[in-house]
């Protein structure tokens, strides 16, 4: 009988697919008891979407109504508007499918709006949907979130609405006038809270951390930092014995530390395995070298990601993916590479601002771990 592969790598995760993280998780529930709002960063594919998918799906009171919106793809005002309007939309379904008791939240929820129409989709799956009335998309988020609190206000009930890629906003026309609108939806909030999260760390860092910024000190920062490793291998060795393969602790600490921790790329390197090994077999440090190396040939990407940076750039590049991040000052790798410590400076200052390295206790990272791996081999 064929194994399903017990490690998920290409979406965000709940359940069976999510590991450890016990104490994010009970952080994350008493800020939403609370109705703190989180502001939640870590560098890129380390789980914020997952953690925050398996909170909402698996560890609330059912009673909490949960929207998780994804405003990557953004670009105006009136798509902002249809994204928060789909995402509030979708949280009224999600634990009740019934036509009668939907009928009865459809009515409820046409005392709660001005310039909204308000009906029940009869389908497959029944479902609510708001129209509005309104052709200033300004008014028309207003509208949507002061009448979503009246609703959870007249019902008595909580509810949380985690925002991914918020600092998309930055990037939209009067982006100052759409900071404003919703800072002042933000702080109204009644009966809700807001978790916003974004790969670009440092715009999203911006948009709570700078004094003249509208949502400054909206909420709590909140670090998402790497699974803790020893759950981490616990968590895969039990999976990989499903199939009586045995994973070599050496194996598996070399993995995460030349991963940096990163879930997205530790699953797909073990759904691989999982995938290769034989019953009986054993997971050793060489096999494991192999298949990351496999995994990197494959990335013809990357190539011109580094063909994209100047020169000095490049080499910055290198430097900080042969050192992992540790003095990269230092003459002798300098004069590796050519480099004068006044251009490694300026390029590091360059890359961090394009948002391609970071920098975290004195230690430069890279946001692709791919990327940084990639490097390494050349």
């Amino acid at each position: 009988m064929r194994l399903k592969n017990p490690f998920r790598f290409d979406k965000e995760v709940a359940g069976e697919f999510f590991c450890g993280r016990k104490e994010n998780i009970d952080d994350l529930i008493d800020y939403i008891f609370n109705q703190v709002n989180i502001i939640m960063f870590s560098k890129r594919r380390i789980g914020k979407s997952s953690l925050i998918k398996e909170v909402f799906a698996n560890k609330l009171d059912k009673d909490i109504l949960t929207a998780h919106i994804d405003i990557y793809a953004i670009s105006t005002i009136k798509e902002l508007y249809q994204h928060l309007k789909e995402g509030i939309e979708g949280c009224f379904t999600k634990h009740e499918t019934g036509l009668d008791k939907l009928a009865r939240i459809a009515e409820e929820l046409r005392e709660c709006f001005n310039d909204a129409e308000v009906k029940l989709v009869v389908g497959v799956k029944p479902s609510i949907e708001f129209n509005s009335t309104q052709k200033d998309y300004y008014r028309a988020i207003e509208d949507l979130l002061y009448g979503f609190y009246r609703y959870l206000i007249r019902n008595d009930l909580q509810a949380v609405i985690a925002i991914d890629e918020f600092q998309k906003i930055i990037s939209l026309n009067e982006s100052d006038k759409v900071e404003a609108l919703l800072r002042t939806l933000v702080n109204k909030r009644e009966n809700c809270s807001f978790i916003f999260t974004g790969s670009k760390r440092n715009l999203l860092l911006s948009l709570f951390d700078k004094s003249d910024r509208p949502f400054f000190k909206l909420g709590t920062t909140y670090p998402l930092d790497a699974i803790e490793k020893e759950a981490f291998f616990s968590w895969s060795k039990e999976r990989f014995e499903r199939k009586e393969i045995f994973l070599d602790k050496g194996a598996f600490d070399f993995l995460y530390n030349e991963a940096d921790g990163e879930t997205r790329f530790m699953q797909m390197i073990s759904y691989e395995l999982f995938k290769q090994g034989e019953k009986a077999s054993v997971i050793t440090l060489e096999i494991m070298r192999k298949c990351i190396k496999s995994i990197l040939a494959k990335k013809k990407d990357l190539g011109a990601l580094l063909d994209a940076y100047t020169t000095p750039q490049q080499n910055a590049l290198k430097i900080i993916a042969k050192t992992n991040g540790n003095s990269i000052y230092e003459k002798e790798i300098l004069n590796e590479y050519d480099v004068s410590k006044g251009t490694m400076q300026s390029s590091v200052k360059s890359l961090n601002a394009k948002g391609i390295i970071f920098e975290a206790d004195g230690v430069i990272q890279f946001e692709d771990v791919e990327f940084k791996l990639w490097l390494k081999q050349l």
